[in-house]
């Protein structure tokens, strides 16, 4: 099939000029305790750009093997949703790890096996230690909102270490793998009009 980069770069143009992976942000939220939310896009924190990298969540339909006649036909299964994970620069004050530590022992108990009204009880009057959500948006070359994808019932599952090397002199960094039930998608054309993404995937 003939071709010309002509046509390619006008195709492609047509779409925006295509999506950039380094243009984005993350907003995570603890919804029982607004005290540990960071990255929330109505505050002025600051917190929420230190998240490095992240990933538009997967969409995925396992197969169901049913045998007949010696072979395995594959039909619809469950939908599942695999745990979301993110990469944050650390600052000196550990501000996101000490509130991801302090959400997991709200969920678990404190570290030494202690628990209480406050850790270790996922319910509160507030809400549920589980029912967090994440927001990731991309953002266009014009810099607004082109797409919102929205994770309901979050939780941090995972707090990734963070190496101490005499011979480096990088920027400390960690990931934090959450779990999380499902997750919406919606659009929004304008920075300022965000679309919450109610509608299920």
């Amino acid at each position: 099939m003939a071709f010309t980069v002509s046509e390619f770069k006008s195709n492609l143009a047509a779409g925006g000029g295509g999506a950039r992976p380094a243009l984005y942000t993350v907003d995570i939220h603890n919804s029982a305790d607004a005290s540990l939310d960071f990255g929330n896009s109505t505050t002025t924190s600051y917190e929420g750009l230190l998240v490095k990298a992240a990933a538009i969540p997967a969409a995925t339909i396992a197969p169901l093997a049913v045998n007949y006649a010696g072979r395995a036909y594959k039909w619809t299964g469950f939908r599942t949703f695999d745990n979301w994970t993110v990469t944050v620069l650390n600052d000196e004050d550990f501000s996101i790890r000490f509130k991801m530590m302090e959400w997991m022992r709200s969920i678990s108990g404190q570290l030494d096996g202690t628990r209480d009204t406050d850790y270790g009880s996922p319910i509160t009057a507030a809400g549920s230690y589980e029912d967090g959500y994440a927001i990731v948006k991309q953002l266009g070359t014009d810099g607004l909102v082109k797409q919102v994808y929205k994770m309901y019932n979050l939780w941090p599952t995972e707090l990734g270490e963070i190496a101490v090397d005499w011979s480096s002199d990088m920027i400390q960094e960690y990931t934090i793998g959450f779990a999380y039930d499902y997750w919406g998608h919606g659009t929004t054309t304008t920075a300022t009009n965000v679309v919450n993404a109610t509608q299920p995937a």
